[in-house]
């Protein structure tokens, strides 16, 4: 009977949100469709290495139903990275691709956009190449590396469920497997000062992204940042201050979306940065 109460619950608030989406009559049809053959199957036993799901006419391969349906919920019902960009082919720099959703939302808005996308767990990678691929999307450039504040080999902790995606330079952020990644710095691989948007959804090595970024004098060679920006990890000491710092110094204005579970708990914070006027 709970799980009968949950699955209502859940179906209600896929309703409310798709509602409230700026999608047209009929992308919110489609929009139900997915996030309720994602749910279905999600609850069904699965047995199979891979699976794929059609969204908006892009075959989007996935390891679950799972984290499909979580993917597809934050970026395309949430809009988590909706912003205005100018012209019709903006560059972008996606830190932190994971299997390519964030890149089919840009694509959908901006189809002639130029992305350029980072992502060093090497089995989010494995299907972010496989869904750039089978997707024949033009003008994006797959790194399989790491961002930080040096360049060279750094630690990767991923868990041994591959399913879930997860993988950081930060142990606390990451799982119980240490690998070894190639990592760079932002600011090295910024060659263009015409960047129209970087989003960095890196677990917890934003901090050290943007520092390097602010150090090299390079943070303003983009006119808007998305950042998940992840608050307290492990109980850490607040350092959110600081970090709205680096872009209020360098003429840049901005809006927070943010909740929590409990006072003092760790916190997803989504920042959205853009150049003031």
């Amino acid at each position: 009977m709970k799980k009968i109460y949950r699955n209502l619950i859940e179906f209600i608030r896929f309703i409310i949100l798709t509602k409230r989406s700026n999608f047209t009559f009929k992308e919110k049809f489609e929009v139900l469709r997915i996030q309720f053959a994602n749910h279905f199957k999600s609850i069904g036993k699965q047995h199979k290495a891979e699976v794929t799901q059609k969204i908006f006419g892009f075959e989007v391969t996935a390891y679950s139903y799972s984290s499909l349906k979580c993917l597809f919920k934050e970026i395309f019902l949430l809009n988590d990275y909706l912003c205005e960009l100018d012209g019709d082919t903006p560059k972008i720099i996606d830190c932190g691709a994971n299997i390519g959703m964030a890149i089919f939302y840009f694509k959908k808005r901006y189809p002639n956009c130029h992305i350029k996308a980072y992502e060093p767990n090497p089995n989010a990678f494995r299907l972010l190449e496989k869904n750039v691929t089978q997707n024949n999307l033009k003008n994006v450039q797959l790194f399989n590396i790491g961002l930080s504040d040096q360049n060279g080999t750094v630690d990767f902790f991923l868990s041994n469920d591959k399913g879930t995606l997860l993988g950081s330079l930060l142990q606390e952020r990451g799982g119980e497997n240490k690998i070894s990644v190639q990592a760079k710095t932002l600011s090295s691989l910024i060659k263009d000062d015409q960047i129209d948007l970087i989003k960095i959804d890196i677990e917890g090595a934003e901090i050290q992204v943007i520092d390097d970024l602010v150090q090299a004098k390079k943070i303003k060679n983009c006119k808007n940042y998305i950042i998940e920006y992840h608050h307290k990890i492990n109980g850490a000491k607040s350092k959110l201050s600081s970090f709205l710092e680096h872009f209020e110094s360098n003429d840049f204005d901005y809006n927070i979306r943010a909740n929590y579970l409990k006072l003092g708990g760790f916190q997803d914070v989504l920042l959205y940065f853009y150049k003031s006027e």
